[in-house]
C-alpha cells in the first residue's frame, strides 16, 4: 500500500494512518509513504501566492501523482495500480498516465458502493475512517467546510489566511463563498446549498 501525503490531510486521517500501518503490519503488507521533494502543499501555496485549482489540479499532479509515479520507477517493473474507486463513482476512472502502469478499479469489478465498504468496514470491527482529502481542498462541500470550521478552527484559519493571500484572490476561491463569508454564514447558523466543485480528483487522493 502506498500513501501520497501532502502534509495537509485532516488530524483524523493521520490518526487513522496508524490503525492501517497496525494491521498492515500483522498481514505482512509493506506500507509506503511517499512525498514531494517540495515540502508540504501548504508550504508551496504559501510560497507562491496560491491555491489549489479545481481547473489545472496541479496539487494532485504534483502532490500525489509524481511522488507516487517515481516510486514506482525505483521499482522498475510493471505495476498494477488497484484504486479504491467504488462502483458509485465510475465517472473517477481513468486509464495510467504511463505505459508501465495498469490501473485496476477491484471494487468496481465487485460493483461495491461507498455504502458497502462503510458496511464492510463495520462488519470487521474497524472504526469507519473520516473521508481523506486536504484541509484546503477546493472541492470540499459546504458541508466539509463546516465540519473543519467546527471540528478545526486552526484548520479553517489557515485556509481562510491562504485564500486571501493568494494573488488571484478574490476571482481565485477555495468554494463558492470566501472562507470569510463561510465562517461568518456558520456563526450565524444559516443554511448553505450543499455546495461540490465539480468533479473530483482522481484516486490518488485515496478519498
Amino acid at each position: 500500500m502506498i500513501f501520497a501525503d501532502t502534509g495537509v490531510e485532516l488530524p483524523e486521517t493521520y490518526n487513522h494512518l496508524k490503525l492501517v500501518k497496525k494491521i498492515l503490519h500483522t498481514r505482512k503488507i509493506p506500507f509506503t509513504v511517499v512525498k514531494s521533494k517540495n515540502g508540504t502543499l501548504y508550504d508551496t501555496c504559501r510560497r507562491r501566492k496560491v491555491i489549489p485549482s479545481v481547473f489545472w489540479r496541479w496539487s494532485t499532479r504534483d502532490y500525489k501523482i509524481t511522488p507516487i509515479y517515481s516510486y514506482y520507477r525505483s521499482i522498475a517493473l510493471h505495476i498494477n495500480q488497484y484504486l479504491a474507486i467504488c462502483w458509485d463513482e465510475v465517472d473517477r476512472m481513468k486509464d495510467s498516465i504511463v505505459p508501465s502502469v495498469t490501473n485496476l478499479y477491484p471494487l468496481v469489478d465487485e460493483k461495491l458502493t461507498r455504502d458497502d465498504c462503510i458496511r464492510i468496514i463495520k462488519d470487521e470491527g474497524f472504526p469507519v475512517p473520516a473521508k481523506s482529502g486536504c484541509y484546503f481542498c477546493p472541492f470540499n462541500s459546504s458541508s466539509r467546510w463546516e465540519y473543519i470550521y467546527r471540528n478545526h478552527r486552526d484548520l479553517f484559519t489557515k485556509a481562510r489566511k491562504l485564500e486571501e493571500s493568494s494573488k488571484h484572490f478574490p476571482k481565485q476561491r477555495l468554494s463558492v463563498f470566501t472562507l470569510r463569508q463561510l465562517a461568518k454564514r456558520f456563526q450565524n447558523g444559516r443554511d448553505l446549498p450543499q455546495i461540490q466543485a465539480g468533479n473530483p480528483c482522481g484516486a490518488e487522493c485515496l478519498t
